[in-house]
């Protein structure tokens, strides 16, 4: 394992450390100073691993560069030039023109990589005949759609108006619809919400079959509750009556694996003893 003494005086990008500290939840994180001039801290993790390579100033540097989209087509859309707005990303904001002829501004990336294709007119949803598909008469499970509306979701997707084998007639998005993400009216949810709720059993308001569920599918650590931060850390937490409980954040899994099962015993398990004892009688 590396000697935190043998990193003072490292280079790390434009990064020179200067000294490595522990903060108050434990995270570890090294006082630098960058090649401009400027000090700052970052986590250690992100500085090993090259996540982070200057004060901040890097990425200023690169936002000033861009590629010149100017005259460039993008489906509908026609770039005409860069804005001084930047996304969340850093990218270059540009400004479009419809071939509505409606002019709007477009992230670069979203542009460059398809996930922009028109204003929101809807002109650009089809991408080989430039309008909706026709979804006339299909069926989609309980859904059946009737006619397409004139109206558009913010992502420029057709709204179609539908009826449901329930009777109830709704509108929804083309795609909602091709992608299964909607299948009824609400009433098989409804359905399926009533049958989840009457096979679950309840202590004070604190579902057990929760309480003794395995990992989320999004969690990648493979502990239930114990989750990584973008820092590199990891974050122990517990919910109990729609409560989460924040149990700290640790610099290593194994110490953050151990607080979440002390959680378990201290606010889980009063609770799972309760119900035990309450099925023996």
């Amino acid at each position: 394992m590396t000697n935190n003494q043998d990193l003072i005086g490292k280079k790390f990008g434009k990064l020179t450390v200067l000294d490595i500290f522990r903060t108050k939840k434990g995270a570890k994180k090294c006082r630098c100073r960058c090649d401009c001039g400027k000090d700052t801290s970052v986590y250690y993790t992100n500085l090993v691993s090259g996540r982070t390579k200057s004060c901040g100033c890097l990425m200023r540097q690169n936002q000033k560069k861009y590629r010149d989209l100017s005259g460039m087509q993008f489906g509908e859309l026609l770039a005409l030039s860069p804005t001084d707005k930047r996304g969340s990303d850093g990218s270059i904001i540009w400004t479009c023109r419809c071939s509505c002829g409606q002019v709007c501004e477009v992230n670069e990336r979203y542009l460059v990589r398809g996930h922009r294709r028109d204003c929101g007119c809807g002109c650009g949803t089809n991408k080989k005949k430039g309008h909706p598909l026709d979804l006339t008469g299909k069926t989609f499970g309980e859904l059946t759609a009737l006619h397409l509306t004139d109206k558009r979701d913010k992502k420029g997707s057709a709204i179609w108006h539908c009826r449901c084998t329930c009777g109830k007639e709704k509108d929804f998005t083309e795609d909602a619809l091709l992608h299964g993400h909607t299948v009824s009216c609400g009433h098989v949810r409804e359905e399926n919400g009533k049958k989840l709720r009457d096979n679950l059993h309840f202590v004070e308001n604190s579902c057990v079959e929760f309480l003794k569920r395995k990992k989320r599918i999004d969690n990648k650590t493979g502990y239930t509750g114990v989750f990584r931060t973008s820092q590199g850390t990891y974050r122990a937490s517990i919910t109990l009556n729609k409560v989460r409980y924040y149990l700290g954040t640790y610099p290593t899994l194994e110490e953050a694996v151990k607080a979440r099962r002390e959680g378990v015993k201290r606010y889980h398990q009063p609770f799972l003893d309760k119900y035990e004892q309450a099925t023996e009688k």
